[in-house]
């Protein structure tokens, strides 16, 4: 498998957040976020078979973004316990995340799979630490010092330097398939929504002191939430040589419904991260 242009390195200060922000129709929404991310890592033109999977999946089952669920989104996190509770399940979640991906990177068989994965595990231990510092600036003194310093546990710490290995006792000690990376690409699609609704959210409670700072975390988690949708579909699209196109829809359309389900499920229970 050809990976090399998949490390081609993403484009900064060109994604336009504002035409994400002003799509009504969440359909539209997830297919411009997927559409941005592509071109942003200029793979546009070479994901067609993955951009007519999403296509297809988004237009079989009705997408995990409505209005609704926006609105819902917007009056939960007006208060402020909320929000902070919120970026810290972000922050657990992330570092959940980071462990996952570095035990199928430990098992990958391709070396240039096994790089992108690695890089992903660290962006997400990364991000872990970046929604805590979005906790101090925007909602500062939200948790008491000791719990605070506890909290740092919720990232593995990965680096690029480290060796690889596998997580004990994780379910993911096993080599990558195209299955994982069109679950991969959906849930990073949907992080970015929920970036999006969080910016504005974050933007409305935080001073103007902090504002630069926030601003900027937002932006590096955002750049990062789109290169980790780009690099997936290609590789999903690398993948369909071999898989199939029939199989490659089903796939898409079945793992976007579970995405569906999961995102109702918390809905009803007011989760939204």
């Amino acid at each position: 498998m050809q990976l090399a242009n998949v490390t081609t390195p993403i484009r900064t200060n060109i994604v336009d957040i504002d035409t994400l922000l002003a799509s009504e129709q969440s359909t539209e929404r997830v297919f411009i976020a997927a559409q941005a991310a592509l071109d942003e890592s200029g793979f546009s033109e070479q994901c067609p078979h993955y951009l007519d999977a999403l296509g297809t999946a988004l237009s079989a089952s009705p997408p995990y973004a409505s209005q609704v669920y926006e609105d819902a989104y917007r009056e939960a996190s007006a208060d402020r316990r909320w929000m902070a509770a919120s970026l810290l399940t972000n922050s657990y979640r992330e570092g959940e995340g980071a462990t996952r991906l570095w035990s199928l990177a430990a098992c990958a068989d391709d070396p240039g799979i096994q790089a992108l994965l690695k890089q992903h595990a660290v962006d997400e231990s990364n991000h872990a630490t970046f929604y805590l510092a979005l906790l101090d600036l925007a909602l500062p003194h939200s948790v008491d010092d000791e719990f605070r310093e506890q909290l740092r546990q919720l990232s593995p710490g990965y680096t690029m330097a480290q060796s690889l290995f596998v997580v004990e006792g994780s379910p993911y000690g096993r080599a990558p398939t195209i299955d994982d990376f069109i679950q991969m690409n959906i849930a990073e699609i949907r992080t970015t929504l929920h970036h999006l609704m969080q910016r504005r959210a974050l933007f409305a409670c935080c001073d103007e002191q902090a504002l630069p700072k926030v601003r900027k975390l937002l932006d590096r988690l955002l750049r990062d939430e789109l290169r980790h949708v780009s690099y997936t579909a290609k590789l999903i699209e690398e993948m369909s040589a071999e898989a199939g196109i029939e199989r490659l829809i089903d796939l898409f359309c079945r793992r976007f419904q579970d995405f569906n389900d999961i995102t109702v499920d918390e809905f009803k229970q007011g989760v939204f991260d």
